[in-house]
């Protein structure tokens, strides 16, 4: 899926329920989240009970801004790809398109989380690295 179409179903979503912020969003789409003890990796995953999701995320994220992120991603895996039945694991060796269009929903969404909460765009990305986890490369 395009970059510019996974950014338009992160603004209907944002639109529809007048939020961008991940947990909220989760809460009010019924969707079960769950801190658990995952260990080093993953730091979340999306299971199926049925046709009902649940997201696990990882306690030692709990008081991270990493939780954010890995919120985002796993919230993406279950609006961009409804109905798929397994889990997704979010780690920097997984780069699968299912991962990669889970990541890009996730930018869309924090980056419309970070202007609900300044009244602002982001100067940069490292704002939304800071702010949220957002994942970040050093390049040296």
């Amino acid at each position: 899926m395009s970059n510019s179409r996974i950014a338009e179903i992160s603004k209907l979503v944002t639109s529809s329920y007048h939020t961008a912020d991940p947990f909220i969003l989760a809460e009010k789409l019924n969707i079960d989240v769950r801190w658990c003890t995952l260990g080093k990796s993953p730091l979340g995953k999306t299971m199926y009970d049925g046709k009902e999701p649940i997201i696990l995320l990882n306690d030692r994220i709990y008081e991270s801004p990493l939780r954010y992120f890995t919120m985002a991603h796993e919230l993406g895996h279950v609006i961009m790809q409804e109905g798929l039945i397994g889990y997704y694991t979010l780690n920097n060796y997984t780069h699968s398109s299912l991962e990669n269009e889970a990541n890009e929903f996730a930018v869309a969404l924090l980056g419309q989380l970070y202007v609900e909460e300044n009244q602002r765009l982001p100067e940069n990305y490292m704002d939304l690295v800071n702010s949220y986890g957002l994942p970040f490369r050093n390049q040296n």
